[in-house]
């Protein structure tokens, strides 16, 4: 299998607001000031200041961290009133690593817990385009008479022969409200024969790797 793109790396730390600055010290300075520390191109506090609207939160764009001796991009990094949101193209690892240096930076000049005494409750979400080696039977071997007719009554020599198209695993949103999910679907406008697919998890980057090899392994 080999990586064509990391399209989205989502890091989501949900925080309540009254144990993250339990004294409610004023922390606006810092807030500022990791603009110039994490080298982002905008930030929420532009002048003149764009008026904000509450759900899209308080949001950095194109930023830059240090981590594991590379230097990645912060695409976006957005704090909302119950946490954060920071979204990466290279792994969900480094979105995890940055939240962590900026908290425990902000905590350190104004005397806040350090994530580690932090409740937090940790999301991810990860997009990925591959190419597998092989392409994926997905279809039980007993079904390949069904694809066949399928294929005879959809498709012809104009649109070509039908095939496996989309995969997927959910919980069941009757059990909970957030639907965890594993998809897999081929790639929009690419030929089937390229083995080209789009995947998304709601999960780090190197569990939905892992995912994805132990499915080509098995398929």
């Amino acid at each position: 299998m080999k990586i064509l793109a990391i399209r989205l790396a989502r890091s989501i730390w949900l925080i309540p607001p009254y144990f993250l600055n339990p004294k409610g010290v004023f922390i606006r300075p810092s807030l500022e000031a990791l603009k110039e520390r994490y080298k982002f191109q905008k930030s929420p506090f532009e002048s003149p200041a764009p008026i904000p609207n509450p759900k899209d939160g308080a949001k950095y764009e194109n930023g830059a961290f240090s981590v594991e001796d590379e230097t990645v991009m912060i695409t976006s990094a957005t704090i909302h009133d119950d946490g954060f949101v920071v979204d990466t193209r290279s792994s969900t690892a480094h979105g995890d690593a940055f939240l962590d240096d900026a908290l425990s930076w902000i905590a350190q000049k104004h005397g806040l817990p350090i994530p580690t005494e932090l409740p937090i409750t940790k999301l991810y979400a990860s997009e990925l385009n591959v190419i597998f080696d092989k392409a994926p039977q997905f279809l039980d071997p007993k079904l390949a008479p069904f694809l066949k007719e399928v294929s005879s009554a959809i498709s012809d020599e104009k649109t070509g022969k039908a095939d496996f198209l989309s995969f997927q695993f959910s919980t069941d949103p009757t059990v909970h409200p957030r639907q965890d999910t594993f998809r897999i679907d081929r790639e929009i406008n690419a030929p089937f024969e390229q083995n080209r697919y789009y995947s998304f998890a709601t999960t780090t980057t190197d569990v939905h790797l892992k995912l994805l090899k132990k499915l080509e392994s098995l398929l």
